[in-house]
């Protein structure tokens, strides 16, 4: 089948709710994102959706696509540590006709693209692989690069990401060290403390870029310190803020630290990942984590994710999806659209051909 999608994109750099945006596809039209907002929530699901779960409409703010044929993803490889355990079953291609195939059950308007691991000296070839994949198939429909800020020549690499795709809406330095060597995704503690670092991060308004990050709840006061000094950049926390409490049962530096980010208007959440901190979680387990971010941060600030293929080692996208979507029955229907589609739609500025085919 084919699921309609609508084009909007911003023609020329342009402010959005204070924030500076980068360019995007010239000669596309210029559309009014919250009327389009409107127009995916207004409009009626076809006859050939029926059977999908809730005809839920759902824009992916957060997921992967790989070929191991052509590149190179190193934390993949048999025998390297992974807080994921053994990504044996997800260590194949997953290209744009897997994960269609994922999300079968659910009307897909579009979806964002993160970085996947990808050879790390060559960040810029996941971009172009990614702007291929969107020619080809009509998504991912917003690009978020990897960037190590601590490089000398992260401008470098900031706008090579950016000429070799009109999608690339910002970047992702993961920095989230834990000091269990099982749950580290980097031997550096200080990232968020170091100059050179800080600097690069500086940059990032001029670009008109957003900034992803993966953090554990300890080190969610750098990160508000670095929102509250450059409060024109808009910062995304991945994975729910990663909340080890699903393994240890202490949740308060996790809520302590939710709440403190949460008084940076800039600052805003995915939630996803809940697998890789507890492998059978539940509906029950979790729904008093998106209660708590929906009562700190609103659903305006608020994303439901994917994070797939990873987190499909732990459950199907229909389960995960239908769980958060239970877990979020009791808000109105606006505050739901904006937690699975809108926010993520407003803060990426997606670019939509006129179809994705399934």
């Amino acid at each position: 089948m084919e699921t309609q999608l609508r084009s909007y994109c911003q023609s020329s750099p342009t402010t959005q709710n204070g924030f500076r945006t980068s360019n995007s596809v010239v000669g596309t039209v210029v559309m009014d994102v919250g009327k389009e907002i409107e127009n995916v929530r207004s409009t009626p699901a076809k006859a050939s959706d029926e059977g999908k779960s809730y005809r839920l409409k759902v824009f992916d703010p957060h997921h992967h696509l790989w070929d191991l044929d052509r590149n190179s993803y190193p934390w993949m490889e048999p025998g390297t540590p992974s807080i994921v355990g053994d990504p044996a079953p997800i260590r194949k291609n997953y290209l744009a006709e897997d994960y269609l195939a994922d999300t079968a059950d659910f009307d897909l308007i579009g979806t964002v693209h993160l970085d996947g691991g990808f050879d790390p000296a060559n960040p810029v070839g996941e971009t172009r692989f990614v702007q291929k994949l969107h020619e080809d198939s009509g998504f991912p429909n917003a690009i978020v690069g990897q960037v190590a800020l601590d490089d000398p020549k992260a401008a470098d690499v900031i706008e090579a990401h950016m000429a070799a795709s009109p999608l690339f809406r910002g970047i992702r330095h993961i920095v989230a060290w834990h000091p269990d060597p099982q749950l580290r995704y980097v031997e550096r503690s200080d990232y968020l403390r170091d100059e050179g670092w800080i600097r690069n991060f500086g940059r990032l308004a001029g670009y008109g870029l957003s900034f992803d990050t993966q953090v554990y709840p300890h080190q969610m006061g750098d990160v508000a310190r670095l929102a509250r000094t450059h409060a024109e950049t808009r910062i995304v926390v991945n994975q729910a803020g990663m909340p080890d409490g699903l393994r240890t049962g202490d949740f308060s530096e996790w809520k302590a630290g939710m709440r403190l980010l949460s008084s940076c208007h800039n600052v805003f959440v995915k939630i996803s990942g809940f697998g890789m901190l507890l492998p059978g979680w539940t509906r029950q387990d979790v729904k008093p984590l998106i209660a708590e971010l929906i009562d700190l941060f609103g659903p305006s600030r608020l994303m439901f994710a994917s994070n797939f293929p990873v987190d499909k080692l732990f459950r199907p996208f229909r389960d995960i999806y239908m769980d958060y979507a239970e877990c979020v029955r009791w808000l109105s229907p606006s505050e739901q659209e904006e937690m699975f589609s809108g926010t993520a739609m407003q803060l990426y500025r997606p670019v939509f051909p006129s179809v994705i085919r399934k």
